[in-house]
């Protein structure tokens, strides 16, 4: 029997043509509430928006997600994008509507380094940090995390330096190579202006015939989803149901006690950010006893069609699901 939707009221800001609208549609459906109203970023600036007393207000990237080739501006759409919510808060506030997100908690997110200090400063294990000219014997990544991503694991990368007439730049390819080390740290050098986010390295666990982060989705600082996911791939890839092998294989490889402790560290780091409903929060562990935050997103983890643990808010549905049936019970 199809149940009748909520009458949540909510709203989602989302860059023109953003295909993220699709996914809140499904979102929406699964959980049983009323379809969002999508409101352009491009009318929130032109103050345009129109929001509504007693709305909540989700927003996504301010360009969506889109890879640049070149890579770079990666600072320059950060701080687009700080300026952005930060109109979007003003607005919001003035029309009674309640943003989901906290804006000074996500760019704080979404600035790496500054993340990893202030989580340092709590006693947050993270790794430290390394120099990027030391580029080929560490993790780099953009220091900015709002408009797209890259990484260089040592020597591991989808980057590579281009040759033009006039001169070098810096372009992703389609799958991860090994570069040598005097291309990484030249490519690191053309990057440093855009800022690099470059911590030690770590030997990471190899479970399932590969090398996993563990990635937690938690709604209202609660672990609601998790799977193990391989970072290069940057997007993760569609989950179709099934065994999650990795996780099977860590359980199996190191029992229920680690993972416990997996679990407390992604809830103790969302109870820093509050204000932020879904978080994402991904763990980088070794196979010893090793663990460290090593990336926080304040859109929510991106676990493509990951339905949550039993017993969860998120049981049987996905990420945005699970934040939309919150939100609906405490509406009522």
């Amino acid at each position: 029997m199809i149940m009748p939707a909520s009458p949540l009221n909510w709203v989602v800001v989302v860059a023109d043509g953003d295909p993220v609208r699709a996914g809140w549609n499904r979102a929406a459906q699964a959980a049983g509430v009323a379809a969002p109203r999508f409101v352009t970023w491009a009318s929130v600036l032109a103050s345009e928006a129109g929001f509504r007393r007693g709305e909540h207000v989700f927003f996504e990237r301010l360009h969506g997600w889109r890879p640049s080739n070149p890579v770079g501006g990666q600072r320059a759409r950060h701080q687009a994008f700080e300026a952005a919510v930060r109109r979007l808060d003003a607005t919001v506030a003035e029309t009674g509507a309640v943003l989901v997100t906290a804006p000074e908690t996500a760019v704080l997110a979404l600035d790496r380094n500054d993340r990893d200090a202030f989580l340092r400063e709590r006693g947050v294990p993270v790794l430290e940090p390394s120099d990027p000219m030391q580029a080929g014997t560490n993790i780099m990544q953009p220091r900015f995390a709002a408009a797209d991503d890259w990484i260089a694991d040592r020597s591991h990368t989808t980057l590579y330096p281009h040759y033009t007439r006039s001169g070098v730049e810096v372009r992703r390819g389609p799958a991860e190579s090994s570069a040598n080390a005097l291309d990484i740290r030249n490519m690191a050098e053309m990057l440093e202006p855009d800022g690099i986010h470059a911590v030690a390295w770590l030997h990471r666990a190899y479970l399932d015939n590969d090398f996993y982060d563990m990635r937690f989705g938690l709604v209202d600082g609660k672990v609601t989803h998790a799977a193990g996911v391989v970072r290069e791939r940057i997007i993760a890839r569609e989950w179709y149901g099934g065994r999650r092998r990795e996780l099977a294989d860590f359980q199996d490889r190191f029992g229920d006690a680690r993972w416990s402790k997996l679990v407390a560290l992604a809830e103790r780091t969302a109870a820093l950010f509050p204000g932020i409903r879904s978080l994402g929060v991904d763990v980088i562990l070794d196979n010893f006893e090793a663990e460290y935050v090593f990336d926080v997103n304040p859109f929510g983890a991106h676990l493509p069609g990951l339905v949550g643990d039993p017993g969860t808010i998120g049981e049987g549905v996905s990420v945005r699901a699970a934040v939309l049936r919150s939100l609906s019970s405490s509406d009522r």
